[in-house]
């Protein structure tokens, strides 16, 4: 079965040579995962190198190394001078992510867990290179790994917001990808331990209990003053 699944990465590129890629993973709260890759090529390239419509070009390719029963998207769209195609699929669970992920660049995806910890670390094999007649088709790789969980341990050359980015060129040093983060608290929230349970409490609602609060001080204040005064 996991021989059978489509690897995303591997059938963008296929559409390409020398192109840019962008790679989206999305973690979400309950731990099922979105993936999207999107590759950009100059539109007299791939006419050149196809013979054909480029938009055509690419959907064609993809038909042909489509894998039947396997559940993603695929769009290409025509702009600028540019070709972009994207493709995107989703799993239930990280360690199906684990299971089905593949591509050129890197080896494979590791997933360790350890009490509500969970790292993920990609490990760069193969180079970009200018010169080396081996190397990938790729001009450059941007990562974007997205998680709604407090990260407590990254290496990521940009960090905005929830989103983590590292950038692989061409000859440069092969990128190493780690990431870890704490299942047991969003960055929208704060947890707080009474030895015997735990709470998981939004910001937001902090927010709205401390307004409350706020104006539940000022009214008790203000009726103390009423009190007093009326006493006199």
């Amino acid at each position: 079965m996991k021989n059978k699944k489509v690897i995303l990465l591997i059938l963008v590129i296929l559409l390409f040579s020398g192109c840019s890629v962008q790679y989206d993973l999305y973690i979400n709260e309950d731990l099922t995962v979105n993936e999207k890759v999107t590759a950009t090529e100059d539109t007299n390239s791939l006419r050149k190198n196809t013979g054909v419509d480029p938009k055509n070009a690419a959907n064609s390719i993809f038909k042909s190394y489509k894998i039947d029963g396997t559940q993603y998207s695929f769009s290409t769209i025509e702009k600028n001078s540019n070709v972009t195609s994207t493709a995107s699929t989703s799993f239930k669970t990280l360690d199906e992510y684990e299971d089905y992920f593949k591509s050129d660049i890197v080896k494979e995806v590791n997933i360790t867990k350890k009490d509500n910890f969970v790292t993920l670390e990609y490990k760069q094999d193969v180079p970009l290179s200018t010169y080396s007649s081996k190397s990938l088709v790729y001009d450059s790789i941007q990562v974007n790994i997205n998680v709604p969980f407090k990260v407590t341990e990254e290496n990521a050359d940009i960090v905005k917001g929830n989103t983590y980015t590292w950038n692989i060129r061409k000859d440069e040093d092969l990128k190493n990808i780690k990431l870890t983060f704490n299942t047991d608290e969003t960055v929208d929230s704060k947890i707080f331990n009474f030895g015997f349970f735990k709470i998981n409490v939004k910001y937001s609602v902090l927010a709205v209990v401390g307004f409350i609060a706020i104006i539940l001080g000022i009214v008790l204040v203000v009726y103390i003053r009423n009190k007093k005064n009326n006493q006199i």
